[in-house]
């Protein structure tokens, strides 16, 4: 019984943390400009080509895999409170791996973040602050391309992001653990929760 709940929860988690778990405790990965350097800003008007989209939208779909992946693998082992340690302590830097094979810059960040570090890219910050919920392809004022992806929170997801009364106690106190200024729960099915955004 215990093993089929694990197995349960172990799903539900794989699937919100995959699509909606945007808060880590390492180094952002982000491509905000360095200081003294002026913020990237998107071209009106212009858009990637479709092999830029589809390169982009690859990455993502990869950093989904790899992440969902490796979220298994420590469900099986840890069940959910060891789950939301590996999105914790891995997810940065399984972007960057991505990032690096796919020859792009690629991160997520939420409409309340779980992790203040996850800021939006500065290209970005402006759609974000709209909550834009449909895919954006965009050119920046450096010729490179990029795209924010909407995450849409799923039932599964309401395990670590639904309102408070709703979340388990274990996950509850692994969390506050793990992100103390958490703000992102309190989400509804179908809510927008969050983007991918990526950079070539």
């Amino acid at each position: 019984m215990k093993r089929t709940h694990h197995l349960i929860l172990a799903l539900s988690l794989l699937l919100f943390t995959a699509t909606g778990c945007t808060g880590t405790k390492t180094e952002p990965v982000t491509d905000q400009t360095p200081t003294g350097e002026p913020s990237l800003s998107i071209v009106e008007g212009a858009t990637p080509s479709e092999e830029s989209k589809a390169a982009m939208l690859a990455a993502k779909d990869a950093l989904f895999t790899r992440l969902s992946g490796r979220l298994m693998e420590a469900m099986a082992d840890a069940g959910p409170a060891g789950a939301i340690g590996v999105c914790s302590q891995e997810a940065v830097k399984i972007a960057k791996e991505v990032g690096a094979e796919h020859a792009v810059q690629i991160g997520r960040t939420g409409v309340r973040l779980r992790n203040p570090n996850n800021q939006p890219p500065d290209w970005a910050a402006a759609l974000v602050e709209q909550n834009v919920d449909t895919p954006v392809f965009a050119v920046l004022s450096d010729e490179s391309a990029a795209a924010l992806l909407p995450i849409k929170l799923q039932a599964q997801c309401l395990m670590c992001h639904g309102p408070d009364e709703q979340i388990a106690p274990e996950i509850q106190q692994k969390l506050a653990q793990l992100y103390p200024d958490d703000r992102a729960t309190g989400f509804k099915e179908g809510e927008l929760r969050g983007w991918f955004w990526i950079k070539e």
